[in-house]
């Protein structure tokens, strides 16, 4: 599996993101990547201040900036950065704006923020954490303020859509690094039920049911198969879950798996399409007790405005 080259991960000083610098870091690190820390001070709230101070523009934009890197550089150096390739600035402007176009510029691999931000207000992921996993083309981690060190119990949700290797495959490399467990899972709403209103019909006996049940495990195994040298000394499992809601499915598995990363991708079968950004994966996101991966499909592009 192709390591990871470059990382972004945007900071603003709340205590989400400073377990993101964190963990940014540590995968820095691993992978022999650069990392480029990036804190982004809204453009409007400088304009708001340097009014009602009366001060010439430049000069109080260039303190702001100074004065926001300088503590930068010091969360930093708390974090170890020691044997990592890095770069730090502290920028005025929009912050989603200037974080997408940082991921452009430097081809970032993965991009890591806070959960939510310096307010942390809501019990919800933050609006910035939701627009950079709808936005960003490349990879997102949301960091959540409990993420250990290292994790324990990885989740990878799939839907059989083409984004499902590339969940899986990320979803193995990280178990693999951290020596976690790892918990395929395929949450399902049984045809059955759909065509309840035909009843009876063949596909409600019984022995339909188990062969479709089967049917998904075996597609489930098949998808873990590329990996099996990778995966030998870890504890793997495959799930089916038949479910009614998948959000709720996929949020129940957290707690069922003991969960500290769920892996999903940012696009569905068409079919299944509020399956995965899509409100569902909003929803998971915003409501995830652990932190997320979000995967993208290969060539996901999204312009930055």
């Amino acid at each position: 599996m192709e390591r990871l080259k470059s990382i972004v991960v945007g900071v603003d000083f709340s205590t989400f993101s400073q377990v993101a610098l964190d963990r940014a870091i540590r995968m820095a690190r691993r992978n022999q990547a650069k990392l480029h820390v990036i804190h982004v001070i809204e453009d409007s709230v400088v304009s708001d201040l340097r009014e009602a101070l009366g001060v010439d523009a430049e000069q109080f934009h260039q303190e702001v900036s100074a004065a926001a890197l300088q503590r930068l550089d010091d969360l930093i150096v708390e974090s170890d950065p020691e044997g990592v390739e890095l770069e730090a600035e502290a920028v005025i402007g929009i912050p989603l704006q200037l974080i997408l176009q940082r991921v452009q510029d430097v081809k970032a691999d993965l991009l890591a923020v806070g959960m939510k931000g310096a307010s942390g207000r809501s019990v919800r992921a933050g609006t910035l954490a939701t627009r950079c996993v709808r936005k960003a083309a490349t990879r997102v981690m949301l960091v959540h303020e409990s993420q250990p060190e290292h994790f324990t119990s990885v989740v990878a949700c799939v839907d059989f859509s083409e984004v499902s290797t590339r969940v899986v495959e990320q979803a193995v490399r990280v178990a693999v690094l951290n020596k976690a467990a790892l918990h395929v899972m395929h949450a399902f709403y049984p045809p059955w039920k759909v065509l309840h209103y035909m009843a009876p019909t063949r596909q409600a006996a019984p022995d339909y049911q188990e062969q479709y049940r089967q049917n998904l495990k075996a597609r489930l195994e098949k998808l873990l198969e590329p990996f099996k040298d990778e995966t030998r000394e870890l504890d793997v499992q495959c799930h089916l879950v038949e479910i009614s809601e998948t959000a709720e499915a996929i949020a129940e598995s957290k707690k069922e798996f003991d969960a500290d990363l769920i892996v999903l991708g940012t696009r569905g079968r068409t079919h299944l399409r509020s399956l995965l950004l899509g409100t569902t994966a909003e929803r998971i996101i915003q409501e995830a007790s652990c932190s997320v991966l979000a995967i993208k499909p290969e060539g996901f592009e999204f312009p930055v405005d």
